[in-house]
């Protein structure tokens, strides 16, 4: 049954377009959609005029003072989206607005509408860290930092999906405790095997096959995966490596390496393709080198497929220790990785309970189903 509350969703992305922030967007959307009356997608939208020239601002300063504008949380744009978005608002009785990742877009907002914002990470401690946030002129720093506070403060819950993000905000702006909720998000995938079929249908062989998927080569480790597979077969494991995703920058040929450019999990084909992927590899390997929420591991789990990923950013969120993976130091090259994969590989009995365990944690918590739980839980107190 739905329930009968009117809430806006706003992005300035497309909230049906399932490669927005990951597709996060878009299940969001359809979680609120399939457990509330109406539920309203006020975009993709965001002031076309000033996103230009702020744009044209943005690449100027990158071209001659190799600087950046973070003109995304600039006070001239998020001033703008307020202006934009309260207009939206004011046409329909709304009892809650929902900003995914839309600290911009509440900033400023006037409505009287309980806000909730739900994000991955708190500029303050993304600053220096994710590289669309590196070389930042101080100014442009500052204003992002106070439009994030605004944003906070302006919200009447902040719902963040790891507590490396809500303990800077607490630790750092100085905001009551009971305006942050910490709720891992779930798998972005529309139809998850049940457990019984993953299970009964995970391929064990011999070998032993690791998986990467991410969007970029550097960035998300993948040279350090191959490390692994090396230092792996060194030791005399039969091992291989699957990235897909992504390629390196120089062709690198290995008869052990597959490397699978793209995958459209969002078709019927590039799903199945990926389920397959899922069943048939031992374990997921992810030497991220930032993260806020890698979506992939609620996706690992559900497959019940154990993850090894660098501890960084916001990658403890969604990752127990030794029930759906490991956390590894995050200067290491792959030895540890190597050295953590022999040992469990090595003890069939142990690594079908770390299968288990990892699907059995998707199923309690890495869902959207249970996120929607708590979510209706929580707002259900917030009345307008």
């Amino acid at each position: 049954m739905s329930i009968s509350k009117n809430i806006a969703y706003i992005t300035v992305s497309d909230p049906n377009n399932r490669h927005s922030w990951s597709g996060t967007d878009y299940y969001i959307f359809a979680t609120l959609k399939k457990n509330y009356k109406i539920v309203d997608g006020l975009g993709p939208d965001e002031p076309k005029l000033i996103t230009l020239f702020c744009k044209a601002i943005h690449g100027f300063s990158l071209y001659v003072f190799k600087k950046r504008f973070d003109y995304r949380h600039s006070t001239l744009y998020s001033k703008a989206c307020a202006r934009l978005f309260d207009k939206k608002i004011s046409k329909k009785k709304y009892d809650i607005v929902v900003a995914p990742a839309g600290i911009a877009s509440i900033a400023y907002l006037k409505t009287n509408v309980p806000i909730i914002f739900v994000g991955d990470r708190i500029i303050g401690n993304a600053i220096n860290y994710h590289t669309i946030l590196n070389n930042l002129w101080k100014w442009s720093e500052q204003q992002s930092i106070t439009t994030e506070k605004l944003g906070l403060k302006k919200a009447k819950l902040n719902i963040l999906s790891s507590h490396w993000a809500a303990d800077y905000a607490l630790n750092n702006y100085k905001m009551p405790k009971e305006k942050f909720l910490v709720m891992p998000f779930g798998a972005n995938i529309d139809s998850v095997p049940t457990a019984d079929f993953v299970m009964n249908n995970c391929i064990i062989t011999n070998e032993c096959k690791l998986l990467l998927i991410g969007t970029y080569w550097k960035n998300k480790g993948a040279d350090i995966a191959f490390n692994t597979l090396k230092q792996l077969l060194k030791k005399g494991v039969n091992a291989s490596l699957t990235v897909v995703g992504c390629q390196p920058d120089e062709p690198i040929k290995h008869e052990k390496l597959t490397i699978i450019p793209f995958l459209n999990k969002n078709t019927a084909e590039g799903l199945k393709k990926l389920e397959e992927l899922y069943l048939s590899h031992s374990f997921f390997i992810l030497p991220t080198r930032f993260d806020c929420t890698p979506i992939v591991f609620c996706e690992a789990s559900a497959f019940g497929l154990p993850i090894l990923s660098a501890n960084t950013g916001g990658v403890a969120g969604h990752i127990e220790e030794s029930v759906n993976g490991f956390l590894i130091n995050y200067d290491d090259n792959g030895e540890q990785y190597a050295k953590k994969i022999e040992e469990i590989w090595q003890d069939q009995k142990r690594y079908l309970e770390l299968k288990q365990s990892a699907r059995d944690l998707y199923d309690r918590k890495l869902n959207w189903d249970s996120w929607a739980t708590k979510f209706i839980e929580v707002t259900e107190k917030i009345s307008s």
